[in-house]
């Protein structure tokens, strides 16, 4: 008798991965190309800096909150619909922002783009559903690169566009990308189902979007109005008391939008847990490898460099985040996630020491960060394969929308940290900071990769996961390969 199949049936890889992987740049470019545009922004809408600032701020909020509530749509709707219908909502924000000629209209637009941010948990559950298990490790490693590779991107693409076209002209590409993506998807990636068994927490999803909201705004705006001021720490307890009310409903509802049970799986936790950490040293080096290079030359802090020179010494961090992510699923594939995991966030802390001590050159710098691109492309590689091993199938949206969420905040706070570091070391009457203050942030980002690495060794290999939950939820676990029998994975 033959087996009975256990899976979707087989379809070309590059079919699906390659219009997922253009989504994801689509997004992730769209995060900082905004960036090297604000000033312009300000100019053409008669702004303070303050004001088009929420440009970003809104962004940023808009993208954590939605990202969870869009992995759920797509887990009890269907990814592929759900998805289309982000990349839709992600081209009429880009179109509104560019054809407003109102700050208000720009803000309005980014805040609906930001919904983009589902892209992807929607791509790694519809790689994990579509693909075998080695395809779709490989398939979510590349998609995952493309955070970084988008990211180190967006700042030259995006100034590079406003001086031509102006910023409006930023908005446009954003929806061209967009469209093109969105009629890709459509046509070459097959539809699965949702789980369609459930319905949506609308009161968890605004009681989270509430708390994240108001806890964001408090971090990302501290600086500005003061940390001790009456805004800051209400919005903080407005944030602490969302939180609060959030578990309480979750934990009553039939139909949460977190489930918390799910959320205490060691391999749940600990996936968060490692992306948070892992993801504070990538935003580190990210932040202050430009603003150290172009530190002036001669005091041993940095090496004199221009805002163009800046971005090309981030080109290895991104072409290494890149390479890792693309060759990370074949890795998890064969190994499974423990070993990779713990190359990754070993990667991560050698760079990060070599950035915070190793005397100021280029050789150096460019060294740091190329390593410190490794552990990044590697461990987000991993991270939504692990998640896809652990959860129920109709849980693998939410749960990687909230792995997105955790690395968001971790990127709010570190950002947050160190430019206070960098502030508190600048001497007074001083323009720039000490090397001291650079020593310490990349010091303390290096501190937490080594505690991520510290966690590897706790993630359950998949074989005991299975054995353990036994894929709860009804879905069904992948079959056993050769290489699971001889690693013990």
């Amino acid at each position: 008798m033959s087996p009975t199949p256990t899976g979707p049936p087989e379809v070309p890889a590059a079919r699906i991965v390659a219009p997922l992987v253009l989504g994801g740049l689509t997004y992730a470019m769209s995060q900082n190309a905004i960036v090297p545009v604000l000033a312009e922004i300000q100019r053409a809408t008669g702004s303070t800096a303050s004001e088009a600032a929420w440009v970003v701020t809104g962004f940023f909020i808009s993208s954590a909150v939605l990202t969870v509530i869009a992995g759920r749509l797509g887990d009890l709707l269907g990814r592929k619909p759900v998805l289309l219908a982000v990349l839709a909502l992600f081209a009429l924000g880009s179109v509104v922002a560019a054809a407003g000629g109102s700050l208000g209209a720009v803000v309005a637009g980014r805040v609906v783009m930001g919904v983009a941010g589902g892209i992807f948990p929607l791509a790694f559950a519809i790689l994990g559903r579509q693909l075998p298990p080695e395809r779709a490790a490989v398939g979510m490693g590349m998609v995952s690169s493309m955070l970084g590779l988008g990211g180190a991107l967006g700042l030259p693409v995006g100034g590079l566009v406003a001086d031509h076209f102006g910023y409006q002209g930023l908005f446009w590409g954003s929806a061209g990308m967009a469209a093109v993506s969105l009629a890709a998807i459509a046509l070459l990636v097959p539809r699965a189902p949702g789980h369609g068994g459930g319905r949506i927490d609308w009161v968890g999803a605004l009681l989270l979007t509430f708390a994240l909201s108001t806890a964001l705004l408090a971090v990302s705006r501290g600086a500005e109005w003061g940390w001790l001021t009456p805004p800051v720490v209400a919005l903080f307890g407005a944030g602490a008391v969302g939180l609060a009310a959030l578990v309480a409903v979750e934990r009553r509802v039939r139909d949460p939008l977190i489930d918390l049970d799910l959320m205490r799986q060691r391999n749940v936790w600990l996936a968060h847990a490692i992306g948070f950490l892992v993801n504070c040293g990538q935003i580190t080096a990210f932040l202050l490898v430009p603003q150290m290079v172009q530190m002036p030359a001669g005091g041993g802090v940095g090496l004199g460099a221009g805002a163009t020179q800046a971005g090309m010494y981030l080109l290895p961090f991104s072409l290494t985040t890149l390479v890792a992510g693309a060759l990370t699923g074949r890795a998890v594939a064969r190994f499974g996630t423990r070993p990779p995991l713990a190359v990754g966030a070993a990667s991560a802390v050698v760079g990060l020491a070599v950035l915070a001590f190793a005397p100021v050159g280029p050789a150096a710098v460019l060294l740091g960060a190329g390593i410190t691109g490794i552990g990044g492309g590697t461990v987000y590689s991993v991270l939504p394969v692990l998640i896809s091993q652990t959860v129920p199938e109709h849980e693998v949206g939410t749960t990687n929308g909230i792995n997105t969420i955790v690395r968001t905040l971790s990127m709010a706070i570190l950002s947050q940290v160190t430019t206070v570091v960098l502030v508190l070391w600048t001497p007074e009457g001083q323009e720039h900071p000490l090397r001291t203050a650079f020593t310490i942030d990349y010091g303390l980002a290096a501190l937490l990769n080594l505690l991520a690495l510290v966690l590897v060794p706790l993630v359950l290999p998949a074989a005991r996961v299975r054995g353990a939950h036994g894929r709860p939820g009804g879905a069904q676990p992948r079959p056993e390969t050769s290489d699971d029998r001889r690693t013990g994975r």
